[in-house]
């Protein structure tokens, strides 16, 4: 009996993590865009941050939760909840292909966790927007240098992208082994590839995020029912 209400509990949390994560994704792009019409601006890379942009912004106290504190914080608690989508994900493949659950479950786990430690590097940063007015020069002048992608900031970025190629790897088990529909898979795929190539690109990875939720409907909805 407890046994059998543990794997339930296991079944229905898995299968509800697979689509919380990529609402939660989808929450953060979102919170980051500051005009609706940028969700539909036509852009393939990141413009470069100015860090008397950022300091301005962490400056003025709506600004720096809306667009800076909360944004950085939901992805930071997003971060479980993808390592129990992985998980998920990977239980579900191991049935057809166990090396592909196990290598892709494994790497997305493991960039969760370079993932949380850059998004919590970043929501430090949002300290210096309280020096007071005199040393704002000078707390510019340290914000770029944190800023600047070198050190554990690069090592942290580089290594999230194994949270994303991960679920790459889960997505062509599910497609090659049969577990899920194809076209589910084709989209948790391309949604993830979307947002890695498309990093810091915020109606783009609203897209990605977007697309992988709608292939994760399917297999959800699999777990939540006892089907998988």
């Amino acid at each position: 009996m407890n046994n059998a209400l543990a794997r339930a509990t296991l079944r229905i949390g898995g299968g509800l993590s697979l689509v919380l994560f990529p609402v939660m994704f989808m929450m953060v792009f979102a919170l980051h865009v500051e005009d609706p019409a940028e969700i539909v601006e036509f852009k393939l890379r990141h413009e470069p941050y100015v860090a008397a942009e950022i300091m301005e912004e962490l400056r003025d106290p709506v600004a720096s939760q809306r667009y800076y504190v909360l944004p950085h914080l939901l992805g930071y608690l997003a971060m479980p909840v993808l390592v129990a989508a992985a998980l998920s994900l990977g239980y579900v493949v191991f049935g057809t292909r166990p090396w592909l659950a196990i290598i892709g479950a494994t790497m997305t786990c493991i960039g969760a966790v370079f993932m949380a430690g850059m998004l919590a590097m970043w929501l430090s940063f949002a300290a210096i927007g309280h020096v007071p007015d005199g040393q704002v020069a000078a707390a510019t002048s340290a914000l770029e240098a944190l800023i600047e992608m070198q050190g554990p900031l690069l090592l942290s970025t580089i290594l999230t992208g194994l949270s994303l190629l991960g679920l790459m790897v889960l997505a062509v088990g599910l497609f090659v082994g049969g577990a899920a529909p194809r076209w589910a898979a084709a989209m948790i795929f391309a949604g993830s590839l979307t947002m890695t190539l498309f990093v810091d690109v915020d109606n783009l990875m609203f897209v990605g995020a977007f697309m992988t939720f709608v292939g994760m409907v399917p297999i959800a909805r699999r777990l939540l029912l006892g089907q998988g």
